[in-house]
């Protein structure tokens, strides 16, 4: 029976020690989006004036700017599979990930759609 114990209790140690932090990751996430995030919702307000007043040359200035923000927020990314591997290489924790991500820090693009 003490063997039995053991073998559960250094089982449970081992499975936290390496149990994956999707709360860190998703928290890691949404910092990395907080910028890009803002700059969208301040590019889309500016896109729908810029509609509503048929200013083109306006925007395509937004569109152009709206590009910048994809490529700001790609180095902030480039560190994430570094940090958490085990989540880099499983799609079903990467899922996970970004259901909290969305909840957590939900896109400012998703209220514009239509």
């Amino acid at each position: 029976m003490t063997k039995s114990i053991l073998f559960l209790s250094l089982s449970l140690l081992t499975h936290n020690a390496f149990a994956v932090d999707l709360d860190a990751a998703a928290d890691d996430v949404c910092g990395c989006l907080e910028e890009p995030y803002k700059l969208v919702e301040q590019s889309l307000q500016e896109l729908s004036k810029a509609q509503a007043s048929g200013d083109f040359s306006r925007l395509m200035e937004v569109q152009g700017n709206m590009m910048g923000i994809i490529d700001s927020s790609t180095l902030c990314f480039e560190d994430l599979p570094r940090k958490y591997p085990e989540i880099d290489k499983d799609k079903t924790l990467q899922d996970k990930v970004m259901a909290k991500v969305d909840e957590q820090c939900p896109n400012p693009a998703e209220k514009y759609r239509p």
